[in-house]
């Protein structure tokens, strides 16, 4: 049982890890995106968001703020859809590994679902570094 609650709580720690890089992800895409509609607005209109403003968001508001900035609309969903989970992992999924007698059902149903979630999460992020650098290939073109 030991070892199942620690392969449990290690693939927890890691998928909050991966959110974590998602958050930051997003919080690069706008800061840049920010940038570069200073740069294409100059002085004609003040415009004073940077990164600072979204460095403390949340994973919703930052999503929504995303979605206002990039037009990939299958990545829109994808990332609404790891809203809640990413909600569970961060406030209830190490509660299940708490005590000596851990819910073992919970544990192997959350780690099934883990694995799908891990690759999800995954492809998601190497789909937000595409457009993060299309974003990037546009903000150079335009310097």
């Amino acid at each position: 049982m030991k070892k199942e609650q620690e392969f449990y709580r290690e693939r927890t720690v890691g998928l909050l890890t991966n959110f974590q890089l998602l958050e930051l992800s997003l919080k690069m895409y706008i800061g840049k995106s920010y940038d570069f509609i200073h740069a294409l607005v100059g002085d004609r209109i003040h415009f004073g968001f940077s990164i600072d403003d979204v460095e403390n968001y949340p994973l919703e508001r930052l999503l929504n703020t995303f979605v206002k900035l990039n037009d990939n609309k299958e990545l829109h969903k994808r990332l609404n859809k790891l809203r809640k989970q990413r909600n569970y992992i961060a406030h209830e999924a190490l509660l299940v590994t708490i005590g000596n007698n851990p819910n073992m059902d919970t544990l192997h149903e959350k780690s099934h679902e883990f694995f799908e979630l891990e690759d999800e999460l995954s492809d998601c992020l190497k789909v937000l570094v595409a457009e993060f650098e299309k974003l990037h290939v546009k903000y150079v073109a335009n310097a």
